[in-house]
């Protein structure tokens, strides 16, 4: 198009009109970024990383050993340790079978009796107010009590059997159980609370679909942390008076001097640790399906 300059009657040039501008297109909302590292990538060093730390503590204490930095009564080598963990376990004239039973055993019966009665108590607290405000502070009360010092007095009310352990695992794995189990069942959205209940739903109800799944991660936590502490309890408890399980014999070989074999009890005990830890983890994986 051509325009005429009025004070030099001369046509101009022709002025093109400039492109329009676009304005940047929003990323769409609720699509995570993408991580920096694979998931599988990430999960292969993690591993990698584990076997180099396991690797550079043995190393460091075989060297320590060696080089006589500690003494060999206080920590013996990691093959004598590996010994002692393979005659235990496959070639001694006595294996330690019978007592990685009982201590397990022990353990379990613990840990379901302390949920068991957490739970209940947990479930009456969080729907009867004036009970919790009423009970709770002898609930802190009974747990601010040391349990591992109070073992002696369990195995002198109860003897030297089975059930002195059992009690203790279970007192140690109560308290955490219980405490999440009414901050859980507590801790609920008042406005899905009226909700459910402007559609008449039952008290069961309430508690089957709303306050148990909002509880779940709150509960499985505490059991992941009950299990092991419950583990540690019956240990106590088998040093204090037992002629069974894997804490009775760390006192014995202890007694003997037997280091070795100590350090493989412990090596199994952590093993046991481990094993029980991942089967909360692969029972939480079946509960709750979301994470």
């Amino acid at each position: 198009m051509m325009t005429l300059d009025l004070k030099s009657d001369q046509p101009a040039a022709a002025v093109s009109p400039a492109p329009p501008v676009r304005a940047a297109r929003p990323e769409p909302l609720g699509v995570p970024a993408e991580p920096a590292f694979p998931k599988d990538r990430t999960k292969a060093l993690a591993v990698g990383l584990a076997i180099a730390m396991a690797c550079a503590i043995l190393g460091l204490w075989e060297l320590a050993v060696t080089r006589e930095w500690v003494s060999t009564i206080v920590l013996p080598a990691p093959e004598e340790v590996a010994v002692a963990v393979y005659q235990g376990l496959v070639a001694g004239k006595v294996t330690w079978w019978g007592d990685i039973w009982t201590t397990l055993s022990e353990t379990v019966m613990g840990f379901a009796c302390g949920v068991t009665v957490a739970l209940v108590l947990g479930a009456l607290f969080a729907y009867v107010p004036v009970l919790r405000m009423a009970a709770y502070p002898f609930v802190v009360f009974l747990q601010t009590f040391p349990k591992i010092a109070i073992a002696p007095v369990l195995v002198a009310w109860l003897g030297y059997g089975l059930l002195p352990k059992v009690v203790i695992g279970a007192l140690l794995a109560f308290f955490p159980v219980f405490a999440n189990t009414v901050a859980g069942l507590s801790q609920i959205n008042s406005d899905e609370v009226r909700l459910m209940r402007s559609f008449g739903a039952t008290r069961w109800q309430e508690l089957r679909f709303l306050r148990l799944p909002n509880a779940l991660p709150y509960i499985f936590a505490a059991m992941d942390v009950a299990v092991v502490v419950s583990l540690l309890g019956v240990i106590v408890g088998e040093f204090v008076g037992s002629e069974q399980g894997l804490g009775y014999r760390i006192q014995a070989r202890t007694g003997f001097g037997d280091m070795a074999s100590v350090y493989a009890v412990l090596f199994i005990l952590g093993c046991i640790g481990t094993g029980l830890h991942q089967l909360m983890r692969l029972l939480k994986s079946l509960v709750i399906f979301q994470e």
